[in-house]
């Protein structure tokens, strides 16, 4: 069927504009196997226009994969979350998922000893993989906070990297990132922006395997926690997580999302709500994600006179105001679990409800419903497309 298109398109000699618009409605599939056709349908296919104009008619889907990695699920942003496709990733058990952007997936190597400090951007619908040369300092640091974006003014990826020194450091942290465009890292970056509030509470910063990005405004964000915040709970809350987890109980006053600005290449600082700064108001966990493109603040807070748990929804309404955070939910749950996707249809999909299960909660009537699919507290989930990013590369 392909071969009888392209040969006909061929003996018709039908405008380029025609071809590229025809070409943009066909499934990736289709179009790399268009690629053989002719050499300009290659360099067509190839060129940056091309592939952004794909990416803006890419449908959303929901991308979901434990880790480590074994393989990836695309599923429909329907009723049922239908299976849309399966891709297995190429090295299973290797390496972990840290973060996806325009269909690209920054994976990092799971075991010190052998991948521990390679980095990978994976594309799993045109089967392209990169692997990140290591920084040149600090190279073999373990204890790294990792993120993915990309700039559409310079038509970069980029992976900030964030080093972890220790306390005794007279700069406890390094700030690198890693420019797809150059194929190198940043090395000088001013880990004291002039943005960043409270220069001395990065000093106690917490990172930890499961700290999760929210990118909006072009903008990456961390959730991050005051070492001097962490405590451990060995009450029932402990129990509603694996028995391989610990439940952090942190008091939010000592909560920072740290950002990364990919126009500029700068870090900063946005407050959580105000209301968190209250040090006798503690929750079980929290989290950060991306709600209709507004950032959102999602909290657990374990209810001291049932068995049960509250959830909290805001989000920040005006982009970097710390005033405009609203709440937008307050939902009551049996247990635990940790918001992944909040869906365009108002839903919010939980991963590790009753340690393993993925549900989706309708938050104004507070209905659980189980989805069906399985999804641990550590697994990842979040809206994907599929697309042609790295094809040029």
């Amino acid at each position: 069927m392909e071969r009888k298109v392209a040969e006909e398109v061929k003996r018709d000699r039908i405008p380029e504009h025609l071809v590229t618009k025809i070409l943009l409605k066909t499934p990736i599939k289709s179009i790399l196997r268009f690629r053989c056709v002719s050499q300009s349908w290659n360099s067509l296919i190839t060129l940056p226009y091309f592939i952004k104009e794909h990416l803006a008619n890419a449908k959303p889907l929901i991308l979901r994969t434990e880790n480590p990695v074994v393989s990836l699920s695309l599923l429909l942003d329907n009723e049922g979350l239908d299976r849309s496709s399966q891709m297995e990733f190429h090295r299973p058990h290797s390496f972990e998922i840290v973060a996806s952007c325009n269909g690209v997936v920054l994976l990092r190597g799971r075991y010190h000893e052998f991948d521990g400090r390679r980095l990978i951007l994976w594309n799993p619908s045109i089967k392209k993989t990169l692997y990140l040369p290591p920084p040149r300092s600090y190279a073999s640091t373990v204890t790294t906070l990792l993120g993915l974006g990309y700039d559409p003014r310079s038509d970069d990826y980029k992976v900030p990297r964030i080093v972890r020194l220790g306390n005794s450091a007279e700069h406890p942290f390094v700030f690198q990132f890693f420019s797809l465009n150059s194929g190198s890292w940043s090395e000088n970056v001013d880990f004291f922006s002039n943005s960043l509030e409270n220069k001395d509470a990065l000093r106690s910063i917490f990172i930890s395997c499961y700290d999760n990005q929210a990118m909006v405004n072009g903008v990456i964000h961390w959730l991050l926690n005051h070492r001097d915040g962490i405590a451990m709970e060995m009450s029932s809350v402990a129990t509603e997580m694996s028995s391989d987890r610990w439940s952090p109980v942190v008091p939010h006053n000592n909560v920072i999302v740290l950002t990364f600005h990919l126009s500029n290449d700068t870090f900063g600082e946005i407050r959580v709500p105000e209301c968190f700064d209250d040090t006798t108001k503690w929750v079980t966990c929290s989290t950060i994600s991306v709600f209709k493109d507004l950032l959102s603040f999602n909290v657990f807070e374990h209810v001291s006179y049932s068995r049960g748990f509250n959830c909290e929804i805001w989000v920040m309404e005006q982009y970097g105001v710390r005033e405009s955070w609203t709440r937008l939910y307050k939902i009551e749950m049996l247990h635990i679990a940790r918001p992944v996707v909040l869906r365009s249809n108002g839903e919010i999909l939980m991963a590790g409800y009753r340690s393993d299960r993925l549900v989706s909660c309708q938050p104004l009537t507070h209905r659980i419903r189980d989805t069906g699919l399985e999804l641990s507290t550590n697994g990842y989930a979040a809206y994907f497309v599929q697309s042609l990013a790295l094809l040029d590369k």
